[in-house]
């Protein structure tokens, strides 16, 4: 399931400040991976701000269904692409360790000396772990895509 949404803001830049809207892209595969992506435009050009620019567009988007999207977001954009499990990345994250992939070797490094380099089998980095979206969040996704 796949459906575009557009939302209208204001963007400040230079002192100035533009109508602009964000087209944001969300996508809910049948194994229930959850995507979401945008662009921006104004003035009928395309804006230097694409992809996964929806922490900056939250900034000046105020629009309810906005809010839902960005919500799950955070919480699911990618669900299928874990590095670590659930203690092993909430052990990092505990530690401020925040960009994984390029502190890897100091990640590990954390993990071991606290135990946690390999959880239940599962040595951290190795794989693509999927955390399912719970039920609740599941309906509202589905229910965005309808």
């Amino acid at each position: 399931m796949k459906k575009k949404f557009e939302f209208n803001g204001k963007l400040n830049r230079g002192g100035r400040t533009y109508n602009i809207t964000a087209v944001v892209n969300v996508e809910l595969t049948e194994n229930n991976v959850f995507t979401a992506s945008a662009d921006l435009k104004w003035y009928q050009k395309w804006f230097g701000m694409a992809g996964q620019c929806l922490e900056e567009l939250n900034k000046i988007i105020d629009d309810p269904t906005y809010k839902t999207i960005y919500r799950m977001w955070k919480s699911y954009h990618l669900n299928d692409m874990h590095p670590g499990t659930e203690k092993q990345e909430e052990a990092l994250t505990n530690g401020g360790y925040t960009a994984w992939a390029s502190n890897y070797t100091e990640c590990c490094n954390y993990l071991e000396s606290i135990g946690l380099l390999e959880d239940n089998g599962y040595k951290f980095g190795t794989g693509w772990l999927k955390r399912e979206i719970p039920e609740e969040d599941l309906q509202i996704i589905k229910g965005l895509l309808q």
